[in-house]
């Protein structure tokens, strides 16, 4: 307290002289609010959530990517339908492969491992390669791979509740319309 008194004595301020009701002096803006840079994901962080995450995961990773270049409407659509629609597929296609073709439940899951991440990384490459590589080059601001993981544990629930079960209504309508 007394330092703060120290400070007040020499802007030539008194203890009366303040008043409890104006506005503090610290900057409390939002972090971007200045036009600040937000971090993008890279493409290994990308490759890390659709691995552990699924495909909604790096598409969820992606959609943040536009909104961190501003482009916000972008990112609505790629959180919204290309991530929903791409985690159906390859669910719907794991299902299929294992229903359909007779092939086990294990290969498929272990060859999803691998294809998710790659499928991800060259979705990401194709749509944000440019836009990570300059940022890069330039030196701007990266976001964490851990934010990236903790994000695509954090998708987890969502995909179990929702989308899972969505694409396999969708996989049966298919199997009753096509006479499987």
């Amino acid at each position: 307290m007394a330092a703060a008194c120290d400070a007040d004595r020499e802007l030539g301020r008194s203890v009366t002289d303040i008043d409890p009701y104006r506005p503090p002096e610290a900057d409390i803006r939002l972090p971007d609010a200045d036009g600040g840079e937000r971090g993008l994901f890279g493409l290994p962080a990308i490759a890390l959530a659709s691995a552990l995450g699924s495909v909604f995961a790096g598409t969820v990773l992606i959609a943040l990517n536009y909104a961190a270049q501003k482009q916000r409407g972008t990112a609505w659509a790629v959180v919204l339908l290309l991530g929903p629609v791409l985690t159906m597929v390859v669910l719907s296609g794991l299902y299929v492969g294992s229903r359909r073709f007779g092939i086990e439940p294990m290969p498929l899951l272990l060859l999803a491992l691998v294809t998710q991440p790659l499928a991800m990384t060259g979705l990401a490459a194709m749509l944000q390669g440019p836009a990570i590589a300059q940022r890069i080059r330039a030196g701007g601001p990266m976001a964490s791979n851990v934010l990236a993981l903790v994000i695509a544990v954090a998708l987890l629930p969502a995909l179990v509740l929702f989308i899972a079960p969505l694409a396999m209504v969708l996989v049966g309508v298919m199997a009753t319309l096509l006479g499987y």
